[in-house]
């Protein structure tokens, strides 16, 4: 389960110790989110839980980060944050009950997800975590088989 933060669209490897960079800076204190509806988007065939709010914090990071890449000189994919984690791919119908028992989600941290879309749906591969709201808290994973030119990258927590 995931929540996307920014969806970064292609980036060029080469500038991957930058956006590394800038998640070592930034941290996140952890958090509680609650999903307390269902929704359904009909022309991607995603059923989705919906948050009614976003906590200070979750969005403060997430600005920072998205300022600091675009000072960088990145092309941001700027697009309203509303939190949700898909739940089901390929749904033919909207679920009956939109409603359902809230899903309460602590989060410690983030992580810098690269994306391969495949003809099976998408396939990730986790670059580099932050955790605890510390700087100490972020550690990097090894992405040479990962980083391939045309490929996308998004930072979720």
């Amino acid at each position: 389960m995931h929540l996307t933060l920014a969806f970064l669209d292609e980036v060029d490897p080469a500038r991957l110790p930058v956006l590394l960079g800038l998640m070592q800076r930034t941290p996140l204190d952890p958090f509680t989110l609650t999903f307390d509806h269902l929704g359904y988007w009909s022309d991607r065939k995603i059923v989705w839980a919906g948050a009614p709010s976003v906590p200070d914090n979750l969005l403060a990071t997430r600005d920072a980060l998205l300022s600091q890449w675009r000072a960088t000189g990145a092309r941001v994919v700027t697009q309203a944050f509303r939190p949700h984690i898909s739940l089901l791919r390929h749904a033919r119908r909207a679920p009956s009950d939109l409603s359902p028992p809230p899903l309460v989600w602590q989060c410690d941290g983030y992580v810098l997800v690269h994306s391969v879309r495949t003809p099976r749906g998408p396939h990730y591969r986790v670059l580099a975590e932050h955790h605890g709201g510390q700087p100490e808290g972020f550690f990097e994973t090894s992405p040479e088989k990962s980083v391939m030119p045309s490929t996308q990258y998004g930072i979720v927590g």
